[in-house]
């Protein structure tokens, strides 16, 4: 008989699994090295810096200046604030007038004519006494001016160089934007040439300078010509990027110039 030999399917199987085992310990090698390099390009990267700036928070840089050829977006810039304590102080009397008058006609006025026990003239002297200071305030504090601003021309947008150059010396044709006060609290501006401007006084009321030249405009609108602005304020002294206080000194100092003007 012919003898089969037994050793050699087991031969074979140890050859394929000895293959197999070949073909995935190299395919696990190239994975992994594949792997391993692309991880550990980062950890590089990241392990020059040290723990003490990856947990720093981001330093936040200061804006940087202007440069002379920069082109600036600035159509008008503020040259005169009177500071908000007293615009704020200003608007709460006449709102605070405003509810004395109101009170006056509509609830107290009426109780003493529908009561009968009082004369017919005590109603109407109760309107017209919470009309006086509504009336007072309201004329006193209406040249009061909250902000002044410089229009800027064209030619002075262009760059930061030309705009400082333009306040520096303001022309006499310069477009200004007054704002003053409504009697609803609100802000109304008016815009006036500054060759217009001329300065005046008032025996019963804070006053400066006045429009020689308003803007005609319906009644129920207001006219308002007469302006009062210090030179000097306490904001006086505190600049910004576009807070120029020192230009209103020059502004009004041409102001008192255009007296000399006019007159020759």
């Amino acid at each position: 008989m012919r003898r089969v030999p037994v050793g050699f399917p087991i031969r074979q199987c140890s050859r394929a699994q000895c293959g197999r085992r070949n073909l995935y310990s190299k395919l696990c090698i190239r994975f992994n090295s594949s792997v391993g390099e692309a991880a550990s390009k980062p950890l590089l990267k990241n392990s020059a810096k040290s723990p003490g700036q990856i947990l720093r928070p981001p330093a936040h840089t200061a804006p940087g200046k202007f440069a002379k050829n920069e082109t600036t977006k600035l159509e008008e810039v503020l040259i005169y604030h009177a500071g908000t304590g007293k615009i704020a102080f200003i608007g709460m009397m006449r709102i605070t007038t405003l509810l004395i008058f109101s009170v006056s006609c509509l609830v107290v006025a009426p109780a003493f004519y529908y009561s009968g026990d009082f004369p017919w003239y005590i109603a109407p002297a109760i309107v017209i006494g919470g009309s006086l200071p509504m009336l007072f305030v309201l004329y006193t504090t209406a040249p009061f001016v909250n902000l002044i601003y410089l229009t800027l021309p064209h030619a002075a947008r262009q760059t930061r160089q030309r705009t400082q150059f333009y306040i520096k010396d303001v022309p006499r044709n310069a477009i200004l934007n007054i704002e003053t006060m409504k009697l609803n609290f609100y802000f109304r501006k008016t815009q006036v040439a500054l060759s217009d401007l001329m300065p005046g006084r008032s025996a019963f009321r804070p006053m400066n300078f006045i429009n020689t030249n308003p803007t005609p405009q319906p009644w129920w609108k207001g006219n308002n010509a007469y302006f009062y602005a210090p030179v000097k304020t306490r904001l006086s002294s505190k600049p910004t990027s576009k807070y120029f206080p020192e230009v209103w000194e020059g502004v009004f100092a041409k102001i008192k110039q255009n007296t000399t003007r006019g007159g020759s």
